[in-house]
């Protein structure tokens, strides 16, 4: 159920991602759809199990998914190396962090904390967006 969930926010960062990507008229380079595919499933399949041991073994070790995190970010760099810079991972990584969050903060019924959380996620993309176009 984890790599489940993981895989559906990896894909949903990764699709976010392209979106904002192209209107900031940045390229992210995507390889073909069978090997992003196969990259999105090893890399969910990491954070899913890292997530199940955290909740089953360390229920209080949130700090503790920072190196799956580190792992899927590697990952997608070596996929990646010639075309990602470590920009592009981290914004990966931001992407998915959020729409894990708001995902979590909407099934738990917090639904004033996933429109704050969706606010200041849009800010920082619209300011982004005018910094970019500004350049």
């Amino acid at each position: 159920m984890f790599s489940g969930l993981a895989f559906l926010s990896l894909t949903a960062a990764l699709v976010s991602l392209n979106i904002f990507f192209s209107l900031i008229e940045n390229d992210l380079e995507l390889l073909s759809f069978g090997r992003e595919l196969a990259i999105a499933i090893v890399a969910s399949l990491i954070e899913g199990a890292s997530i199940w041991v955290v909740a089953t073994y360390l229920p209080m070790g949130g700090r503790a998914l920072i190196l799956p995190a580190l792992v899927v970010g590697c990952i997608y760099k070596v996929a990646h190396y010639q075309d990602w810079s470590h920009y592009d991972i981290f914004a990966l990584l931001t992407f998915q962090l959020v729409i894990a969050g708001i995902a979590c903060c909407l099934l738990f019924g917090h639904f004033s904390a996933a429109f704050t959380i969706s606010l200041l996620f849009f800010i920082c993309l619209a300011a982004i967006y005018v910094f970019a176009k500004g350049l």
